[in-house]
């Protein structure tokens, strides 16, 4: 890391010192004023640089964007593998046909009164 900052440090420096670093025929006006030589240079550095850094903070915003996204499309994917083949049957049937609706609550009455009875015989048969 030190010797690529001491490049970059030694480049810049080249850039303020010299009056061109190879054939340029860049104009650079700010606020009306014509910059030339290594001024230019620096500006030209420092203006390419900002658009780097903005570019590389949109493309991380970007990833961590995309990164949630399918985090949560993974863990709707794992949800519906634990809740396995029933359950998961009965929701899809209750979000994609609303008409169905009441079909379901009552099946799921009967479901739950079958589990109460379940329940009360295993308790008989267990005080016997």
């Amino acid at each position: 890391m030190k010797k690529i900052l001491t490049f970059v440090l030694i480049l810049v420096l080249a850039c303020l010192f010299l009056d061109k670093i190879g054939a340029s025929d860049v104009h650079m006006q700010f606020n009306g004023d014509d910059f030339d030589g290594p001024l230019e240079w620096l500006f030209g550095l420092v203006f390419a640089g900002g658009g780097l850094l903005i570019a590389l903070i949109a493309l991380v915003c970007a990833a961590m964007v995309v990164g949630v996204v399918v985090a949560g499309v993974g863990m709707f994917m794992v949800a519906g593998v634990v809740l396995g083949g029933g359950v998961l049957v009965l929701v899809l049937l209750a979000c994609s046909a609303p008409v169905l609706l009441p079909l379901l609550v009552i099946a799921a009455v009967i479901w739950l009164l079958s589990s109460r009875s379940r329940k009360q015989a295993r308790a008989h048969r267990a005080g016997l």
